[in-house]
């Protein structure tokens, strides 16, 4: 992929990032957004070459944190994409592998604290 496309993939998607941020940040109760419009642009960036696997070593790491009972899907963890005071919360293991692929392919800043 071209620099202009894939500059303006990680745009939209930091945007879309934002919101996420935002919204687990000052979660009202048991409230779930739908991210579709995120995960289909980490989809098109991981087909356009943000490998998963070969992105893993950057800012963004994949992290765990644990529970003290099984929560959704049955994971005694909440999968994470952490970089400095900034988590993103995940429904599985392997969304936090993508998003933390994409995120280090497309050089993506903290989203700074709480």
């Amino acid at each position: 992929m071209s620099e202009g496309p894939r500059v303006e993939l990680c745009r939209r998607a930091m945007v879309e990032l934002v919101f996420l941020v935002a919204h687990q940040r000052n979660a009202r109760g048991r409230q779930r957004r739908d991210w579709t419009l995120l995960w289909a642009l980490i989809r098109d960036g991981l087909s356009a070459g943000a490998s998963p696997e070969e992105f893993q070593d950057g800012p963004w790491q994949v992290a765990q944190r644990p529970l003290a009972r099984p929560g959704r899907n049955g994971l005694r963890f909440i999968p994470l994409a952490v970089r400095g005071s900034t988590e993103i919360l995940l429904t599985t293991a392997r969304e936090a592998e993508e998003l933390v692929g994409f995120l280090n392919w497309c050089g993506a800043p903290e989203f700074g604290s709480r």
